[in-house]
């Protein structure tokens, strides 16, 4: 609320003019200060109003942007997961294979010294190198998992 004996002093003192207390240009002040404190009133009311729709629009595309980073990471995950297990099945494929052929190899090494009458003691050395071959290809391919999972 307006003091209006302020007024009264200081338009008095800025322009030596002595108004009444029922001058009418104070009512033109309270009607001023009506119409404005009403327009304050709307503005303040439209300014919530536009804050609360603007906190639920923000509100809101956070929630999405959360669905879509999720979405992201999830994606990323499985397409990770699937090129680490493409990745493992091949080079089990490939150490499978490598042991196969070793296999192979200490068979016909077997078979060769049985078939030249080989004693005993080279039949032994034989199989010792079959085993040793079958462990290092084990080893390989245990090898080529860890370097496929550390990739």
């Amino acid at each position: 609320m307006l003091d209006f004996d302020d007024i009264r002093k200081e338009v008095a003192i800025r322009h030596g003019v002595l108004l009444g207390k029922d001058d009418p240009i104070l009512a033109t002040v309270t009607v001023n200060e009506l119409v404005l404190g009403r327009f304050l009133d709307l503005i303040s009311d439209q300014y919530d109003e536009a804050n609360r729709t603007l906190t639920l629009t923000l509100q809101q595309q956070v929630e999405q942007s959360k669905e879509t980073a999720g979405k992201i990471i999830t994606d990323a995950a499985n397409y990770v997961s699937d090129q680490t297990r493409q990745a493992v099945a091949e080079a089990i494929k490939d150490a499978g294979k490598e042991l196969r052929q070793q296999v192979a190899e200490v068979k016909t090494a077997s078979r060769e010294a049985v078939a030249s009458g080989r004693d005993a003691q080279v039949a032994k050395n034989s199989a010792m190198v079959a085993a040793v071959l079958a462990g290092v290809a084990a080893l390989i391919a245990v090898a080529a998992l860890v370097v496929v999972l550390l990739k």
